[in-house]
């Protein structure tokens, strides 16, 4: 006899529900699930589960959830799943996952991967996640992530994964990037492509650069103030032996006392010295006087004018 067809639901029990024909639940409406007792979920199997109306799924809570056999999710399917309130699907366990038919994952929304226990997403396999709908991963975590098989990532497409919200990439790690199709992309956003926090120190981001290793990615070094992560040396970096400017001078180029323009400067002033000499003698003798004597210092040269010839009434002068 049909559920709600002179039968109570709220009279029913594990035993009762097990011995009920599972075409007896095909006229059950979601009032009568929700006014069953917790306990006689225990006796549904998958005939019964896939009997049930879609919408009758609307009055599962998280105990009901909790007391189905695993076994009686073989019996979803994407309109049942899409039906079920996503607060059920917080007493969902890996068993339970694992007994699901991958097409009743098409009926996942955010709502109900957010509220799935983590654990449970240890069952999910490939086919799984290549059946859900992309929408649905708004409602993913690290947690989430972190408890997810390496191996679903290769289902993993575009479309899924820019709607992953970036804390979730937390809790990849690098088998998981390795698994992940060639062209899918993190998130956008700085704190997309964030490592998970390494208390061990950079273990995690060692893991990353092998994630990205496996994708044929070069990762780019990024700044180093600490100078733990030196520029290549002359064989990779041909400007490596050229010094850059250094208006502070506190790196000298090299040369001769660190001043390649000692010499010059040196050489230069020499030659304007001997300059300034020949200007001012042209090469004439040294006549010990001071440089700053001019004009009032005497100077004894030989007198070249030619003396006047004597008369015959005049003495010679001598």
């Amino acid at each position: 006899m049909p559920i709600g067809d002179n039968i109570d639901p709220a009279t029913l029990d594990a035993a009762t529900m097990a011995d009920m024909p599972a075409a007896d639940m095909g006229a059950a409406t979601a009032a009568d699930i929700a006014a069953m007792p917790p306990e006689a979920m225990q006796g549904m199997d998958a005939d019964m589960m896939a009997a049930l109306p879609p919408d009758a799924m609307g009055g599962m809570d998280a105990d009901m959830m909790a007391a189905c056999p695993p076994e009686a999710m073989q019996g979803m399917d994407a309109d049942m799943m899409a039906a079920m309130p996503p607060d059920a699907m917080s007493a969902m366990g890996p068993d339970m996952m694992a007994a699901c038919p991958p097409e009743a994952m098409q009926g996942m929304d955010a709502d109900m991967m957010a509220a799935m226990p983590p654990d449970a997403m240890s069952a999910m396999g490939p086919e799984m996640m290549a059946m859900m709908p992309p929408e649905a991963m708004q409602g993913m975590d690290a947690d989430m992530m972190a408890a997810m098989p390496p191996e679903m990532m290769s289902a993993m497409g575009p479309e899924m994964m820019a709607m992953m919200p970036p804390e979730a990439m937390q809790g990849m790690d690098a088998d998981m990037m390795a698994a992940m199709p060639p062209g899918v992309a993190p998130p956008p956003g700085p704190e997309g492509m964030a490592p998970p926090a390494d208390a061990g120190g950079m273990g995690d981001m060692d893991a990353l650069g092998a994630a990205f290793g496996a994708q044929g990615v070069e990762p780019m070094a990024g700044p180093d103030p600490m100078g733990t992560n030196p520029p290549p040396g002359p064989e990779g970096d041909p400007m490596a032996n050229m010094a850059s400017p250094d208006p502070m001078g506190t790196n000298p180029p090299p040369g001769p006392e660190g001043d390649p323009m000692a010499g010059l400067d040196a050489a230069l002033g020499g030659a304007m010295d001997q300059a300034m000499d020949q200007g001012a003698g042209g090469g004439a003798p040294d006549t010990g006087a001071p440089p700053d004597a001019g004009a009032e210092a005497p100077v004894d040269a030989p007198d070249t004018a030619p003396e006047p010839a004597a008369g015959p009434d005049e003495p010679i002068v001598g």
